[in-house]
């Protein structure tokens, strides 16, 4: 008996100073290193009070049932006074370590691990095509194998001084130079192309070229909306010279919406203007630096080409500390393997390439890491831009991406078919929900249709609402006293109600309501037209919204630039 109590008393003893680890400690080391370094230490932690405490079945059994043979009821140590006390006690840090914001992961360590060395072998024995004799002699003079072909083989040491180099977050400022989109971990932003081949007309609701008065009206849009926070330009007007499309469009952004602009110019001297309208709206170009308004889109050629102009303006941009996403778009079973791992590998390789330059170019330039890892679909031979595959390949390329502590550039909101239907409703909900679980920090294409050749006003609002939804959504679900409402309920009681409390005057309000969706009434049987009343807003956006002026120094800077694009 007296061995029985002394190993009772041991347990007892190494239950209280494992829990007291557990409840300092992780919310420490939470703070410190991060999520998953904390959850593994509180797994071991617990993995330990579990061996010590560990009884065998007959142990468990007496320790379980009372001195007549019954089991003792489940909820007896509830009952305890000290057990509450400790209980409600708590700890602020470790109760804010526990809550959860909701968020998913498709690939293990183990498995991102592999695909990071497929890359670097990849890159070491295969290597990449460089059409850039700049980046090639930069290279070779950092120990990479260059041959006359122009085929490079970087060495892995480089990708990792690379990865050791690159800032692991950055900021965009918004046209008023506030720092206002943080493309760090936990953060979310959603990224609409305003400019496309074809748009369609919300007065007829027709398709149709986009031309260069389209470029303002798309701009209100996107300042109306809550949730666009980058606006993409994509060089597109029907009506305007292919040379100077880029920069016509980037101003039309300029004047008429106040949100940040990412931007694909139609080569390195475009580049280099818009980097001089970008100074304009910043004040300076070192103010640009500090506060960058602008983030340049780039992307090899899959597999394993890197054209000229794209690594010319990858160096340019380095540089000038201008933030460029290097991304890929490889299509499984035509520009890249048809099995998602392959894929990947080949992708990351793809982008591994590119920041590798742009770090040599200057140590510490903000570098986006991502990429559209979608597949052809073999009967039509489009790119797949609604499907699952594109889905889990972007999920996979953001846990890649938050592995090595890189910023994320996610792909969604976007669909296959040629009009928003109920088959693009679906995609759209299903691909923004997925991008912000799996942590995407910068999500593109967003409302685009039509394999992305097609933009519609109608649909950025309908994007808008979804998001909306998905953010509330990720929230999560925080557990306080007064949260918990355990008074509430017993006030209330069995069979009572709770709409005249005060507690749900207070709180009913955090309840999600739509702007654009509707919940009718019981009995009411006229079904919503969704896309009529979206239309409808488009066109008083258009009509009735104002946005602020930009300062007229600021637009006259802009008219003289613009002189040098027309003579050129």
């Amino acid at each position: 008996m007296r061995i029985d109590r002394l190993k009772s008393r041991g347990r007892q003893l190494g239950y209280v100073l494992l829990s007291e680890m557990v409840r300092k400690s992780c919310p420490l080391i939470f703070m410190q290193r991060g999520y998953r370094e904390a959850v593994a230490e509180e797994k071991k932690l617990r993995w330990l009070h579990g061996l010590l405490c560990w009884r065998s079945p007959q142990e468990r059994f007496h320790k379980n049932t009372n001195r007549v043979g019954k089991a003792a009821p489940a909820h007896t140590a509830l009952k305890s006074k000290k057990i509450r006390k400790e209980i409600k006690k708590g700890d602020a840090m470790f109760a804010n370590f526990t809550q959860i914001t909701p968020r998913m992961r498709v690939l293990s360590d183990s498995q991102i691990k592999e695909i990071h060395l497929g890359a670097c072998d990849i890159l070491e024995r295969t290597g990449s095509l460089i059409h850039n004799e700049e980046a090639r002699n930069l290279l070779y003079s950092h120990g990479a194998v260059v041959e006359n072909n122009g085929l490079v083989r970087i060495p892995s040491y480089l990708v990792d001084r690379a990865l050791n180099t690159v800032p692991e977050r950055f900021v965009l400022c918004d046209r008023d130079g506030n720092r206002a989109y943080r493309m760090e971990t936990g953060k979310t932003h959603f990224s609409p192309l305003v400019d496309n081949i074809d748009i369609i007309d919300p007065q007829t609701r027709q398709r149709r070229k986009f031309v260069a008065a389209d470029a303002a009206r798309m701009a209100k849009i996107m300042d109306y909306t809550r949730h666009m926070d980058v606006v993409q330009v994509g060089a597109f007007a029907a009506d305007l010279p292919p040379e100077i499309v880029d920069r016509v469009n980037i101003r039309e952004m300029m004047l008429h919406q106040r949100k940040a602009i990412s931007f694909s110019p139609s080569g390195p001297d475009a580049l280099l203007d818009v980097i001089e309208m970008a100074s304009i709206i910043a004040g300076g170009r070192e103010q640009l630096k500090m506060n960058p308004y602008m983030m340049k889109l780039g992307e090899p050629i899959s597999p394993l080409v890197h054209d000229d102009h794209a690594i010319k303006e990858l160096m340019i941009c380095a540089e000038h500390r201008m933030p460029i996403v290097y991304y890929p778009i490889p299509m499984g079973g035509a520009t890249a393997p048809a099995t998602s791992a392959g894929l990947l590998a080949q992708s990351h390789a793809e982008s591994l390439a590119g920041l590798v330059i742009h770090q040599l170019t200057n140590p510490g330039a903000p570098f986006l890491y991502g990429g559209v890892a979608t597949v052809m679909d073999m009967k039509s031979t489009v790119c797949v831009y609604g499907g699952p595959e594109l889905y889990l390949q972007c999920a996979a390329l953001s846990d890649i991406a938050t592995y090595f502590h890189l910023p994320f550039w996610g792909t969604a909101g976007c669909t296959d078919t040629k009009a928003l239907d109920t088959q693009g409703a679906a995609e759209i909900g299903m691909s923004c929900l997925l991008a912000v679980l799996t942590g995407a920090n910068l999500v593109h294409d967003v409302a685009l249709l039509d394999q992305a050749s097609l933009v519609d006003p109608t649909t950025v609002l309908f994007c808008d609402e979804v998001i909306d939804h998905v953010k509330h959504f990720m929230r999560g679900i925080q557990v306080t006293d007064e949260t918990l409402a355990i008074d509430v309920i017993d006030s209330v009681g069995a069979g009572g109600n709770y709409l005249i409390q005060k507690h749900t005057l207070q709180n009913f309000r955090s309840f999600w309501q739509p702007t654009y969706f509707t919940r009718p009434a019981m009995g009411v049987s006229e079904a919503h037209d969704l896309i009529k009343a979206l239309n409808e807003k488009v066109i008083d956006i258009e009509e009735n919204y104002e946005v602020p002026p930009l300062d007229p120094d600021k637009v006259a800077a802009l008219q003289e630039l613009e002189k040098k694009w027309l003579k050129g």
